[in-house]
This record gives C-alpha cells, structure tokens and sequence, in this order.
C-alpha cells in the first residue's frame, strides 16, 4: 500500500482526493490545510484517519510515501524541497514554484535524489488529446504549421470577485499565465511534441481595484456579500501571446477570466500539412479532424476506435464520456504506475518536475517580454 499525504485541502485539494479514493494499492493517510475546519471536513469526506497540525507533520512522516502538494503557489518550492530531501515522491499542482531558478532547483534535487515528481497537467489526460498526441506523432497530419487556441472564464469578472491568484505575495509574477497559460503550454507542447521556443506577450490589469473579503475565500467562491476592503490589483486576469514553436511554426494564444458567460473555455487547433485537429474542452470527449478534399470528421473517444497508444485512457465503452475527474484519474494512475514500479522520470512522457521547469521557461520568457516589449526567446 502506497501510503499518501496531502497538503491543502481547498478547490483542488478536494479533486486530487477524490481521484485518490479511485486508486487502488494507495491510501490517504494524512491531510492538512492551514484552514483547519476544512481540512477536517475533507478528512472525514473522504475517510482519511488523520488531520495533521501542519505541513511539516506530514513531510517528516517516515511512514508517508508520496506528498501532494496542493497549497496556493507561494508554498509549492518549500513543502516540494523539503519533501524530496526526507526522500519522498512528490506530485505537485502548477506552476511549479514561484519563479524559474526554484523551478530549477527543485529538477536538480529530484534528479539527485531519483524521486518520482509530476506536476498535474491534467488536461493532456483526456482520451482524444492523448489521440491527438498519437495522430501527430505518427505523422497522420503532416507538419505541424499552425497553432492557436483561447482559454476563457467568467469567474473573475466582477470587482467584488477574488482570489489569491491576484496576490503578488501568492502567486508570483503572474497570475493567469501561471495558471491557465501553464496548462495550455503544456497541450501544445505535448500533443505537437514541439516546444515553445520564442514569444512576443501581452498582459493586462482589466479591473484595477478589488473588493478583498475580510475573511478567506475558496476558488469560484461566490463572494459578493462578504465585508471588504478595497485594493489595488498588481497581476493580470487578461493575457496574449504570440509564439515560435521549435520548427517554426507560429501560434498565438489569448486568455482571460472577465469573459462573461465562459466558465472553462478552453480550445486549440493545431494546422498541419496533410490536415487539422481541434480540441474543445466543452466538448471534451470529441477530437475534430479537418480535411481539405473530403468531409471533415469527428471523433469520439473509444477504445474500440482510438489508437493502440491512447485506448487504455478511455476507460468506458463509446456513448459515456469521460469528464475532468477522470482525466486527473487518468494522470494519477500514470504517476502512480511510476512509483509502483520505482520508474525513472527520464524520458517519460508523463508530466515531471522538468516538464514543470520547461512551462517555468516559457512562464518567464512571457513576462520578461511584456516588461522589454520585444520578442523574447525561451531559454
């Protein structure tokens, strides 16, 4: 049994749990959360034995394999690095830490110390992206041309909105490049097995002064009523991005979370050669192909239709889609085959520390090119 502990128990705390629960050969044993009434209600939600004091109680657990790291970005370089020197395996939520020399830092102590990392970029898990993945890998589309997409919400779209996501002090240099830009960096970079190599970026504050609640919120928690103090914003909730992939194919790539009426719209379309595939996440158990000389096509995700490569994601025979839980189910079984088996991170195409580090490269390559104004290559 591949004992586990878990630290942060807040929005996707809870969906790490969940998936958790799913998983067997591997038991929650442990949680903590510095809101101490929620991380009892997710102990008991979810059957854990124990509510720990505090991060370090479950990082110094001899008896704990893995840790994952769930807190808000200001904490993820610290439980990480501590974590991985008492020899644990650690999967982290995204962006990996706070700036890209912790990025760096965390990939070298993990390699030293052989741990098995992953961060949870769970969105290549759905069935048809992982298709995707294998569709152009296989040379199905031909070169690669063309890349663009869009990742919008709505959640943040009033003043009396907020989140810790728009705190420097919690987030870093950015707030939905970090979050939203990490994730649709990594599909990009993982269905086209390309990589980032240049981009030119563009980031905006849309409402400049927010209404903070007085007492703490949870992500997507509706905080209108709540007594407040007016600040003033330091990171933004808009971002665009022109970009270079490695054989010079150029992508561009908007987002926000002030999009009334959008609340995880997420989609790219990648152009090649031969033809096209697009992803949409509202759609997200369909994988359309495009042609030019015949009727384009849908394909819904199969495990009688998929290739060979990508069946064993789609778990449920065709006509019962799979969602967002099963996709971060997907993801944790691949990690969790990886520690079962004591598999180094090298050369797999699970998300790992490095593949953290490399979303880190392009992170700071955005910011430094909205700050230069100029086109800045990724390092």
């Amino acid at each position: 049994m591949i004992r586990v502990g878990l630290i942060g128990t807040g929005f996707i705390g809870k969906v790490h749990l969940e998936a958790l629960a799913r998983i067997g050969g591997v038991q929650v044993v442990s949680v903590t959360d510095t809101n101490k009434k929620m991380a009892e209600e997710s102990a008991a939600m979810y059957r854990v034995p124990n509510v720990a004091v505090d991060a370090n109680e479950i990082i110094r657990n001899p008896d704990i394999d893995v840790i994952h790291n769930c807190t808000p970005n200001k904490y993820h370089f610290n439980i990480t690095k501590e974590a991985l020197l008492t020899g644990k395996q650690v999967l982290s939520e995204k962006p990996l830490s706070m700036t890209l020399a912790e990025a760096e830092e965390l990939v070298d102590l993990a390699e030293k110390k052989k741990a098995v990392t992953g961060v949870h970029f769970c969105y290549r898990y759905y069935p048809v992206v992982q298709e995707m993945a294998a569709q152009i890998k296989n040379n199905k589309m031909g070169d690669v041309r063309l890349v663009t997409g869009t990742w919008f919400q709505d959640w943040l779209s009033k003043d009396t909105d907020y989140s810790w996501r728009l705190e420097k002090s919690e987030s870093g240099y950015s707030n939905i490049t970090a979050d939203l830009g990490s994730h649709w960096f990594d599909l990009i970079q993982f269905v086209t097995g390309l990589k980032v190599k240049e981009v030119m970026g563009d980031m905006k504050t849309i409402i400049p002064v927010r209404k903070k609640p007085k007492r703490q919120v949870v992500a997507f928690e509706k905080a209108a009523d709540l007594e407040y103090d007016e600040v003033q914003m330091e990171l933004e909730e808009y971002s665009a991005v022109l970009f270079r992939l490695s054989n010079d194919a150029p992508g561009s790539f908007t987002t926000s979370q002030v999009c009334n009426g959008k609340k995880s719209d997420t989609e790219f379309q990648i152009y090649g050669k031969d033809n096209s595939l697009a992803w949409n996440h509202n759609k997200s158990n369909e994988l359309w192909i495009g042609h030019r000389d015949k009727p384009n096509e849908i394909l819904i995700e199969s495990p009688l239709i998929q290739s060979e490569e990508t069946r064993q994601y789609a778990t449920l025979p065709g006509g019962h889609p799979l969602g967002y839980h099963d996709a971060v189910l997907n993801m944790f079984k691949d990690f969790y085959k990886a520690v079962k088996n004591n598999s180094s991170d090298a050369g797999s195409d699970r998300p790992t520390f490095r593949t953290g580090y490399e979303e880190m490269k392009i992170l700071d390559a955005i910011v430094r090119s909205v700050k230069e104004k100029t086109w800045i290559t990724v390092e």
